[in-house]
C-alpha cells in the first residue's frame, strides 16, 4: 500500500474518531488513551516493511516501545523499571551496527519508492530508465539525487508528500519541472534552471502534498 494511502486513512480515522466523539456516539478520548501504544507499534510495523537501515532500527524502537507499554496497560505490570536500561542498550547495539555496515547500493529501478518516518533518507539514482515514484516523509526528511538517472522523453512523475518534514530533489539541467499539489502550512521552491533553446524538453511531474513541511528542488 502506497505511503501516501497510509498517511490519508491516519487523518481519516482521527478525523471521523473525533467526529463521533463530538456526537456523543463513542468516547474517542478514552478509546485512545486505553490503546494509544497500537500507535507506535503501527509505525514500527510501517517501518519495518520498507527495509531501508533507518527504518528497521527506528522500526524496531517503535515496535518494542510501544509493546511494552501496551503489556504494562494490559496486564498492569511495572514493566518501566527496566524500560530504559533495554532502550540504551538497543541504541548502543544501533550504533555499532551502524559503524561497520556498508553502503547500501544506489538507486537502478525504473521506480523510486522512498518513506522516512521519524527518520532520514538520502539516496542517489542510477537508474537507466526513470519513470517516477513516490517519497514520503514524516517528521523526517529525505535527500534524492537524479543528476545521474536518465528520464526518457516521455517524461517522469514523482508524487512527494511532506509532513513535518522536508524533500530535497536535485534532478538534471535538461528536465524542466511542473508543480501541482496541495501545500497546507507548507509549500515548495523551485531554484532549478533549465536550457532555454531545448524544443523537446524532458518533463518532470511532481505532484506535491506539504503539511507544515516543505519541497525543494535544484540543480
Amino acid at each position: 500500500m502506497s505511503s501516501r494511502i497510509w498517511l490519508g486513512l491516519v487523518f481519516l480515522v482521527f478525523g471521523v474518531g473525533f467526529l463521533m466523539h463530538q456526537a456523543e456516539v463513542i468516547d474517542f478520548i478514552q478509546v485512545l488513551s486505553m490503546w494509544w501504544p497500537l500507535t507506535l507499534i503501527i509505525i514500527g510495523i510501517i517501518q519495518l516493511v520498507y527495509r531501508t537501515y533507518s527504518s528497521v532500527v527506528s522500526g524496531f524502537l517503535f515496535l518494542f516501545i510501544g509493546t511494552l507499554f501496551l503489556l504494562n496497560h494490559l496486564f498492569d505490570v511495572n514493566l518501566f523499571a527496566n524500560l530504559w536500561p533495554l532502550i540504551l542498550i538497543f541504541i548502543g547495539i544501533a550504533i555499532i551496527f551502524h559503524r561497520i555496515k556498508r553502503e547500501s547500493p544506489s538507486h537502478t529501478g525504473e521506480d523510486l519508492n522512498t518513506f522516512a518516518l521519524f527518520s532520514g533518507a538520502d539516496i542517489k539514482s542510477q537508474s537507466k530508465k526513470f519513470r517516477g515514484g513516490i517519497v514520503t516523509t514524516i517528521f523526517g526528511g529525505a535527500e534524492i539525487d537524479l543528476r545521474e538517472a536518465v528520464i526518457p522523453q516521455e517524461g517522469a512523475s514523482i508524487d512527494l508528500t511532506a509532513v513535518f518534514g522536508g524533500v530535497s530533489l536535485t534532478i538534471p539541467e535538461y528536465v524542466q519541472l511542473e508543480f501541482s499539489g496541495l501545500p497546507i502550512l507548507g509549500g515548495w521552491e523551485d531554484k532549478t534552471y533549465t536550457r532555454e533553446n531545448d524544443d523537446h524538453p524532458v518533463i518532470l511531474k511532481l505532484n506535491c502534498i506539504t503539511i507544515c513541511g516543505g519541497v525543494e528542488v535544484k540543480n
